[in-house]
């Protein structure tokens, strides 16, 4: 049986989430690296480095290269119209999140894909963290009994440069719709899908147009419920960035940032500490650690290892489209609960 050929792939779009794509596809030995495209001139430099040909037009690179799968790192206005491009020609996409910042958008879009029978892999890499991967099993297997309540914590402090930018300081830019995507896709992915929020923002530590702050309740179907604190104007080690060592930019720091709570234990992210009672619960008991045996290893690797598979058709997306448009629906929400302090069904 011969060994099958890399995957040829081209990234579009050389920004920094682009050339982390890049150094991880030439890293990847069941892929290769066979384009890279993006509207910046200056990006020609990466291409010449990575010893591929360079295009400012992802529409003609697809024509000319005619790539297997096409990681698309632009920015979030035009994910869509590239993706659209590559299903169009049946070249497998994965489309790093949010898939649009158009929730109508995203939707049509979703239905566009799956008519066209192209897969679509959407860019949510903490999926493919093993350490979320063996939560997700723990919970499923039902160890923590009924799920109660929860919390998930995106607790940081930009630097004040950051918002130098003025787009950055305006209404829409806080970090419930830059920043909480991925922790409202884990959200549903642990704990299923949210009924209805509720919140409120501040943005007194600051004072610019939008929130630096929210908090945020969440009911699901099976009644159990969950609270998110969300704020880019803490100075603390309780969000993922700090805790989950996935990008050497943010320090480490030995805490977590999600607790999921149940009848029969609790769980903590990224650590992975599982406490529970000897047999029946009882709070007059002790309670026992365990920290189940996980290999780590770096979620982009492992999501683009999956994305091979999924071009070759060996697997279905781990998100589709039509899983992330649930996520932005319920970013929305959370959003418009945080702005208006109304109950906000889903």
């Amino acid at each position: 049986m011969s060994e099958k050929s890399p995957v040829r792939i081209a990234v579009i779009g050389a920004g920094a989430m682009g050339r982390n794509h890049i150094r991880f596809v030439t890293e990847e030995p069941e892929a290769e690296l066979v384009a890279i495209a993006d509207a910046f001139e200056g990006a020609r430099a990466t291409a010449e480095a990575a010893g591929v040909p360079f295009y400012t037009d992802p529409a003609q690179m697809m024509d000319e290269v005619k790539p297997e799968g096409v990681i698309i790192a632009t920015p979030n206005g035009l994910h869509l119209s590239v993706a659209r491009e590559a299903v169009k020609r049946g070249i497998v996409p994965l489309v790093e999140k949010p898939i649009s910042d158009n929730l109508e958008d995203a939707q049509a879009f979703a239905a566009e894909a799956e008519e066209a029978g192209v897969p679509v892999l959407v860019g949510q890499h903490r999926r493919h963290n093993p350490f979320v991967q063996k939560a997700k099993q723990i919970i499923a297997g039902g160890e923590l009994g009924k799920l109660t309540v929860s919390s998930f914590h995106y607790m940081i402090y930009k630097n004040d440069e950051y918002f130098d930018v003025e787009w950055r300081r305006k209404k829409g830019a806080g970090p419930i719709l830059v920043n909480l995507v991925h922790d409202v896709d884990l959200l549903r992915y642990l704990l299923g899908e949210p009924i209805a929020v509720q919140g409120m923002q501040s943005s007194a530590a600051r004072g610019f147009e939008t929130e630096d702050s929210a908090v945020v309740n969440v009911r699901f179907a099976d009644g159990s419920l969950a609270s998110m604190t969300i704020s880019d104007a803490t100075a603390s080690p309780w969000n993922w960035e700090a805790t989950a060592r996935e990008d050497p930019q943010y320090r480490p720091f030995d805490a977590d940032a999600y607790f999921i709570g149940g009848t029969k234990g609790a769980l903590s992210l990224p650590r992975l500490h599982q406490v529970s009672y000897d047999g029946a619960s009882s709070w007059h008991k002790p309670l026992k650690l365990d920290v189940p045996a996980v290999d780590p290893a770096l979620p982009h690797k492992m999501q683009l290892k999956h994305f091979v598979r999924v071009v070759r058709r060996e697997e279905q997306p781990v998100v589709t489209p039509a899983d992330n448009v649930k996520t932005l629906r319920t970013l929305n929400a959370i959003k418009q609960a945080a702005e208006t302090g109304e109950l906000v069904e889903l």
